[in-house]
């Protein structure tokens, strides 16, 4: 037996009724589908944008050149900006380049120690925050064997080894036991 189709004025075609629920069959609003639509389109603009193609940089990656060129204004680095580098590909890139020329001879390829210490575990000898591993870096340990990068490299090289070695931090890879004491919070002062 079928059932006739019921029209309401206000809710249009009833198409089921169950237990006095009646369900209709309206239509969605136009303004909601076009920004259901629109933020589709966009989403996928986006992801091209930034992604795929690179045309745009990544929010991180513009932070991190913003903080490369307060950096090289002669502002002073604190830690957090050494600490935004980590997050900026580009910087990290270029870091693990001077790590492979440089360091590898006594931290390794992944950095996991060999006549120095592990850099991929979250102990560390002189402190394991940004500010602390550009400080080794700069300076050296010459009681340790760590010779001064500062001068050799220069800031920018020191600071692009730095936000690479930081990266490191918690990986965790198999290598020399762990030295020193666990990373704390950095202590900066306003």
């Amino acid at each position: 037996m079928s059932e006739a189709k019921r029209t309401d004025a206000i809710q249009g075609e009833i198409i089921h009724v169950y237990d006095g629920i009646e369900e209709a069959d309206n239509h969605l609003p136009v303004w909601w589908l076009a920004t259901f639509y629109g933020s589709i389109i966009f989403s996928v603009l986006y992801w091209f944008a930034y992604h795929e193609l690179g045309t745009l940089p990544l929010p991180n990656d513009d932070y991190g050149r913003q903080v490369v060129a307060r950096a090289a204004a002669g502002g002073e680095l604190t830690n957090d900006a050494l600490e935004a580098l980590t997050a900026t590909s580009s910087e990290v890139s270029a870091g693990q380049a001077l790590f492979q020329q440089h360091c590898v001879t006594c931290h390794a390829a992944e950095g996991q120690g060999q006549i120095g210490p592990n850099l991929t575990d979250d102990r560390f000898i002189h402190g394991g925050n940004a500010i602390d591993i550009h400080t080794t870096i700069r300076d050296g340990v010459t009681s340790k064997g760590m010779p001064n990068w500062g001068p050799t490299l220069g800031a920018a090289n020191v600071r692009r080894l730095t936000a690479y070695v930081a990266s490191l931090r918690g990986r965790n890879v198999a290598g020399k036991a762990p030295e020193g004491e666990p990373r704390t919070a950095p202590t900066e002062t306003p």
